[in-house]
């Protein structure tokens, strides 16, 4: 086969965007070094570029939220043993099976066990007033 009688191939890669889609305008912005090293840090701690950010922060799109830490989720799991042991005992109060020595600190325990699970993961409970994170 020679090289005229060859299929002819596309570019590759994706296709384009439509006009109105392409990012095809620049702004320049100027900042301090304070302002760009925070810019940075937030940035870097939520896993996206400094640009990003700030095209997510001025079109109000949602900023993705920090990984948990490792550590916070095995801290998560371990207190989900003790809301299952607190409500089994709760239940073993409500039946007459066990005696609690003041039973309506329970709720109050599970309510506690709730929002530090929360906490650990980074969301706000509704009790605080705030909503989700």
């Amino acid at each position: 086969m020679d090289e005229h009688s060859a299929v002819k191939r596309g570019k590759g890669g994706r296709s384009a965007l439509p006009d109105e889609q392409r990012r095809s305008i620049r702004k320049e912005v100027w900042l301090s070094p304070v302002e760009l090293a925070d810019l940075k840090v937030r940035a870097a701690a939520v896993g996206i570029t400094p640009g990003e950010y700030m095209r997510r922060a001025i079109t109000h799109a949602p900023i993705p939220m920090p990984p948990v830490p490792q550590v916070n989720l095995v801290a998560w799991r371990e207190l989900a043993r003790l809301a299952a042991n607190s409500n089994q005992y709760q239940l073993a109060v409500n039946k007459g099976l066990a005696h609690a020595w003041q039973p309506d600190l329970i709720p109050d325990l599970l309510d506690a066990i709730r929002e530090v699970r929360l906490a650990l993961l980074g969301v706000a409970s509704d009790s605080d007033g705030e909503g989700a994170r």
